[in-house]
This record gives structure tokens, C-alpha cells and sequence, in this order.
């Protein structure tokens, strides 16, 4: 139980060959945060993607070799 009742998740920093992106859970849910490489200044793209974490299998990458 968070400390904060305001808490509905967390995210833990991690650096890949791509490049920094998140991992963590929030409202129960894990998710995975990559830096939109698509973002163009002045547009109105988001900086950042949530995405809904997949688990690992054996031909998927680990955390430290993400594809995007």
C-alpha cells in the first residue's frame, strides 16, 4: 500500500541500447514507457508512449535489448 493515497503506481529507470525508457506498474497494471522518437518540435505528439508490458519468452528480448 502506497504511502501517498494520491500513489497509483511507479516507474523505475532503465538505460537499454536505444537508449532510457521505464518500467513499472500503474493502477495494477505493468507497463513499459519508451521516448516517442516520432515527436517533431512545436507538434503535439506525446514525449513519451505508455504500453501495457508483455511477459518475456524465449523469443522475445531482455529489458536491455528493446527494439524501440
Amino acid at each position: 500500500m502506497p504511502k501517498n493515497q494520491d500513489e497509483i503506481g511507479a516507474l523505475w529507470n532503465k538505460t537499454g541500447p536505444n537508449g532510457e525508457y521505464f518500467t513499472g506498474t500503474i493502477m495494477g497494471e505493468n507497463v513499459v514507457v519508451f521516448r516517442n522518437r516520432f515527436k517533431e518540435p512545436g507538434d503535439r505528439k506525446p514525449n513519451w508512449r505508455v504500453l501495457k508490458s508483455k511477459p518475456l519468452s524465449k523469443d522475445r528480448p531482455s529489458d536491455d535489448s528493446v527494439p524501440f
